[in-house]
């Protein structure tokens, strides 16, 4: 809200220099004036006006109008110009006394000065330096000196404003109050609004899709967890389950390792018993191979005896078998020759009767043979017959297949013709349709070359109309860019004068800050402060603490490092907030947890110079009487340097009331009263020096600023009309494209209009052949019908009848034939059959006949054979007999004279094979030992593997042999089905997955809730401008309202005041100015008497002026329409206020001439104003005598 109280301004218009201005002639015409109420006036016609015009003129007014003039041409004087030598020009100075700089310039006088050509050309002059028009208009705005209606009140002024309306009087207080910033400031946070909106709708969606993400993860990963749960479990289930293994095998293989050395054991016994037994055995065959020697002799002759015995035996056997064989030969032979005795005379009937039978079924073959012969020439006959009449029928059957083929081509022909009737028939209707069809188009195409012909013509206009638009916005933007490019040059220059005007005061205020800004929080905690309660700062030190300012230089001088330190609860916030400015890379700070301060008292010395402990000095809350205590509870406050000297020395922290600080046992380490913390009040005292060139500096900033600000409306009017070029220049580019594509649909619609009208053409005579066509077939279907009727005609069918009967005939004659035949040819067959059986028994008895002859002949042969054999083995068996009766007495005697070696030898071979079999046996116990220490070694060494790998196993689950062991296995096997129903839809990634989308999402809602906070920020700020909008209008209105109440109290005792039409839209409505005479009723300005509209409305300017007090005002017959009693009024008002401001007016009333501080009189000469001063009014009258006169 802008201030509408304001002090006392002291800026005022020193003087006014005019040389060749409207009536004021080319000599310098001065006009000084004064503060307070000034005065001009004098006869009509005179001029005096003019001089409020040169103050206007001077102050860079461009409407000629303001300064009733047709143009700016018009103002230059003309009576005396043809006299005048050298160049004419019009020039205007105003000199303001600058002595508080409330004109931004450094200097007591400020000069501007406004010269204009014969040509029309302006040149402006600041203290006689060339500058731009509108830095005199922003210098002036700085002082809160620019003209508008309500500091420059010209002739018809007040009656313009008597007649506004409600929203004409509410909108000149919006402009005085400049209600338009906040506007601006809505319109831009509303457009922020929007954006925050859209973010906020994006940020919301991608929570939304995230979200739904989650949940489908979320059964994922539960999913997963669960798997890797009963994973975990089964690991454990089956380590207990390999513990329980693991046990019974190191049961069993202690079971096997007793039992595998108690077998060696044994295998150690058996080796020693069957080493004893080998020694035994060894020394039996040693004796036996003495004794062997002693019968090698007896063996040797033994043997002898035995081969010519074995060869003897061997000889009688042969004999006796031979002979023995022989007998059961002969015996054979002897039965078999009768046999076959007997057999040939039988075979000698068999042959005789087989021959007889032979003989009769040859015989009756012949006879049937014959027969056979004479049907078979019967048939044949037939058969040639019927070959003969099978011939004429195949000629006679070509024949009619001749005359087949002949009426089916006909049919053919006929059939071909009738297609192509109905074809040509067919075509014809179809190409009626497609005339018919393409003339209904070629009409429609010719409606569409008229419906684009028209859009042609319409486009051809839209593309002129966009032409036309693109001229006037690039005549426009050149425009604005020539302001533009003026508002950059007037910032260039202010910011210069910014600069020059900061050099006196940069020296200070650096330091200025620095000490003003020791006391406050730095980049690191002012970024903590926004989020204290939530990080559990309790507050600041020097927040915390307070002191007494004759103690303030001990005070910084001891904890200067410390005063800015952050105070937490405990050492676990403190953890916590520095983490948070490790995470935000915030620069370093110092943190002081109130717990981990430890409790302790110094004692004071009792010593002179001994003020007590710094701490009982300075003062805080009892829950931060530790930090005050750790701070400075240790620190002794001495009276004087020596003191602090002297305490130093006995072990003492001390410090003086200059700040001096000495540490313990240190005496030389002093903070002399020069450092930056002593110097803190010097600094902040300088200040108030520039405060002035302080303020001035902010004023051309702020200048600055509105300059950017209207640089910023300039630029968004160019972007505006820039992209109305590109719309303009994009809707052109459209219509130019579009206009192309209608020209090429255009002769696109043209030429195929024009292939219709030749494809109609093309149809219409295809159509006339094919008519011509139908007729010509139709002719030759006509003519292959009658060609097939006589056809038909011609051929005759009985012959072909007559053969077929006759072909029935001899086919019946030859089935008979057949018949007959049929029973010969079975009794031929049997008979050749019999035939051949007989013949194969003839064969069969002949062969058998002949065997049995070579048979007996073979065995009387091989009886006589045998005979004589066997009489000459019988002798042989008889000699090799007593040969063998012989050596059998020799072998009973040598066998008699060695019966007791053989007994001794079978006692040697007795007890060697006891020995070896006791070896035998016991090699098989050690062997048996063997397998089965080797199975037993096997099967340690299986159960030793086992165990290892049992050991690792568990060792990979985390457990040892000593778990507690039950059993397990239907837990396992329910847990490895349930792990197997969740593997096919197990997804291994979901678990990290789930984080990082959950991470998200939070990354997401903590993105969401800073914009939806952005968004609540700017909902707020607009609600903020709008309430101030509202209540600095409000403020303003109560202004006004009183002003106006006073103000109209004071001229005519009566009462007067402001409405509001709607309070409650007070924007959207006007105002109402009520007004209530003495003695009449009330009324609204709008509604009352001319002079009595004069008298409000004046009421209402000087209303108006208290919302913005300029540090002058300019009057031109503001009381020429009241009467004396109300002029008498306003004159004292206006006298009241100039003790304030400069009040320079134009008037004929002697109430305003009495009362001014200093009055002008101008009177008219030859066409050319003079400006005489008065102290009185009675110089006045005379001037006004003297001017009447000479007119």
């Amino acid at each position: 809200m802008r201030p509408i109280k304001r002090e006392n301004i002291l800026v005022h218009i020193k003087k006014v220099e005019i040389f060749g201005f409207k009536s004021f002639g080319f000599k310098n015409t001065i006009v000084d004036f004064e503060p307070g109420l000034m005065s001009i006036s004098g006869p009509n016609g005179s001029g005096k006006s003019n001089i409020l015009d040169a103050i206007t003129f001077a102050l860079g007014e461009n409407k000629p109008t303001v300064m009733r003039a047709p143009n700016l041409r018009a103002l230059m004087h003309d009576i005396d110009g043809a006299a005048r030598r050298g160049p004419k020009l019009a020039r205007s100075s105003v000199h303001f006394d600058n002595t508080d700089r409330k004109i931004p310039v450094d200097s007591d006088i400020v000069t501007i000065t406004r010269e204009m050509s014969e040509k029309g050309e302006n040149i402006y002059y600041l203290n006689k330096v060339k500058v731009q028009r509108n830095k005199i208009l922003d210098l002036m705005n700085l002082a809160n000196a620019g003209l508008n209606q309500i500091n420059n009140v010209q002739q018809g002024t007040v009656q313009r404003i008597s007649e506004m309306n409600g929203e004409e009087k509410r909108q000149v207080i919006e402009d005085l109050v400049g209600l338009s910033d906040f506007d601006e400031k809505k319109k831009d946070a509303e457009k922020q609004l929007s954006i925050a909106d859209q973010k906020l709708a994006i940020a919301l969606a991608k929570m939304g899709e995230v979200k739904k993400r989650i949940d489908e993860l979320e059964e994922d990963r539960n999913n997963k967890l669960r798997y890797d749960l009963i994973e975990r479990e089964l690991n454990r289930y089956k380590a207990i389950s390999a513990a329980s293994n693991l046990q019974s095998i190191i049961h069993e293989k202690s079971s096997k390792e007793k039992t595998l050395h108690s077998l060696n054991s044994e295998k150690k016994h058996f080796d020693e018993e069957r080493v004893v037994i080998r020694k035994q055995r060894s020394e039996i065959q040693k004796q036996k191979d003495e004794f062997m020697d002693d019968i090698n002799k007896y063996n040797k002759a033994k043997s002898e005896i035995e081969k010519n015995l074995s060869i003897s035996q061997r000889t009688f056997d042969e004999a006796e078998s031979n002979i023995l064989t022989s007998r059961k030969r002969l015996e054979f032979i002897n039965n078999r020759l009768p046999e076959l005795s007997e057999s040939l005379n039988s075979s000698t009937e068999q042959r005789d009767s087989l021959e007889s039978q032979i003989d009769k079924l040859k015989e009756s073959i012949r006879i049937l043979r014959e027969k056979k012969t004479i049907l078979d020439d019967e048939s044949a006959n037939i058969s040639r017959q019927r070959n003969e009449v099978l011939n004429k029928q195949s000629h006679i059957s070509k024949q009619k297949l001749d005359v087949d083929k002949k009426i089916e081509k006909l049919l053919s022909k006929r059939n071909h013709v009738k297609l192509l009737v109905g074809r040509f028939d067919s075509e014809v209707s179809d190409l009626k349709e497609k005339v018919s069809s393409n003339k209904t188009k070629q009409q429609n195409y010719s409606l569409n070359i008229d419906v684009l012909q028209k859009q042609r013509t319409k486009f051809e206009r839209v593309i002129h109309n966009h032409k036309q638009s693109v001229i006037e916005i690039n005549s426009q933007l050149k425009k604005f860019e020539v302001k533009k490019g003026t508002i950059e040059k007037d910032i260039t220059e202010l910011t210069e004068l910014i600069n020059a005007s900061s050099k006196g005061a940069d020296k200070f205020e650096t330091k200025i800050k620095f000490a003003k800004g020791i006391m406050h929080e730095d980049y690191s905690i002012s970024k903590l402060k926004h989020n204290s309660e939530n990080l559990g700062i309790e507050g600041l030190a020097y927040e915390i603490l307070s002191w007494d300012k004759k103690y303030e230089r001990a005070v910084m001088a001891v904890c200067a490092d410390w005063i800015k330190a952050v105070i937490v609860k405990d050492f676990s916030t403190l953890i916590s907030l520095a983490e948070f400015v490790h995470e935000k890379k915030l620069p370093k700070l110092k943190i002081i947890p109130l717990e981990s301060i430890p409790d302790f008292k110094a004692n004071i010395p009792d010593s002179s110079g001994v003020i007590g402990l710094l701490s009982d000095h300075v003062s805080c809350d009892d829950k931060f009487k530790k930090l005050k205590i750790f701070l400075f509870g240790n620190v002794i406050l001495a009276e004087s340097r020596n003191s602090a000297i002297h305490l130093s020395k006995s072990g003492f922290k001390t410090i003086t009331l200059e700040g001096e600080f000495f540490e313990a046992q240190n005496a030389s380490l002093v903070i002399d009263t020069n450092s930056k913390i002593s110097k803190l009040t010097k600094i902040i005292n300088m200040s108030d020096s520039v405060d002035g060139l302080q303020s001035m500096i902010s004023s051309l900033r702020q200048t600055v600023q509105k300059k950017k600000e209207k640089l910023r409306k300039i630029n968004n009017i160019i972007k505006s009309y820039e992209k109305h070029l590109s719309v303009s220049e994009s809707g052109m580019t459209v219509a130019n494209n579009s206009y192309v594509e209608l020209k090429q649909k255009l002769n696109s619609v043209n030429q195929t209009f024009t292939q219709f009208t030749s494809r109609n053409n093309q149809l219409e005579r295809k159509k006339e052949r094919l008519a011509r066509e139908l007729v010509t077939q139709s002719s030759q279907l006509e003519s292959t019908e009658t060609q097939i009727k006589l056809v038909k005609e011609n051929y005759a069918e009985p012959q072909i009848d007559n053969l077929a009967n006759q072909l029935t005939l001899l086919s019946n004659q030859l089935v008979n034939h057949e018949e007959i035949e049929r029973p010969m040819k079975t009794q031929l067959k049997e008979s050749q059959d019999n035939l051949a059986t007989l013949m194969a028994d003839q064969t069969r008895v002949r062969s058998e006949r002949s065997s049995a002859q070579h048979e007996y002949s073979t065995l009387n042969q091989e009886k006589y054979t045998l005979e004589v054999g066997t009489r000459r083995s019988e002798k042989e068996k008889d000699e090799v007999n007593e040969k063998l009766i012989k050596l059998r007495e020799e072998e009973q005697e040598l066998i008699s004279t060695s019966g007791t070696s053989v007994e001794k030898q079978q006692e040697f071979d007795s007890q060697i094979e006891s020995l070896r079999d006791q070896i035998d046996d016991l090699n098989k116990e050690i062997s048996s030992r063997d397998r089965r220490t080797d199975s037993l070694e096997r099967d340690l060494g299986e159960l030793r593997g086992k165990e290892s790998k049992i050991k690792i196993l568990l060792g990979k689950f985390g457990f040892d042999e000593t778990i507690e062991v039950f059993d397990v296995e239907s837990i396992i096997n329910s847990l490895d089905k349930e792990q197997e129903r969740l593997k096919p839809s197990l997804n291994s990634g979901s678990p990290l997955q789930y984080v990082q989308v959950s991470v998200g999402y939070k990354t997401s809602s903590d993105h969401k809730n800073t914009l939806q906070e952005e968004r609540n920020k700017i909902v707020g700020f607009i609600e903020s401008v709008e309430k101030d909008k509202r209540q600095t209008f409000l403020d303003a209105f109560d202004t006004v309202d009183k002003q106006v109440r006073d103000a109209f109290s004071k001229m005519t005792g009566g009462n007067a005041w402001l409405e509001l039409e709607n309070e409650d839209d007070i924007f959207a409505s006007g105002l109402n100015y009520l007004l209530q005479f003495p003695n009449k009723p009330k009324r609204e300005s709008t509604s009352i008497s001319g002079g009595e509209k004069s008298l409000a409305a004046t009421v209402f300017v000087l209303a108006l002026q208290k919302l913005n007090p300029s540090p002058f005002y300019m009057f031109d017959e503001v009381d020429a329409h009241l009467d004396a009693p109300n002029a008498e009024k306003l004159s004292k008002i206006i006298k009241e206020r100039s003790e304030g401001s400069q009040f320079i007016m134009v008037s004929l009333k002697d109430s305003v001439v009495e009362k001014a501080k200093l009055i002008y009189g101008v009177f008219p000469k030859h066409g050319v104003s003079h400006v005489i001063k008065y102290k009185d009014k009675r110089g006045l009258l005379n001037l006004q005598e003297e001017s009447s006169i000479t007119n």
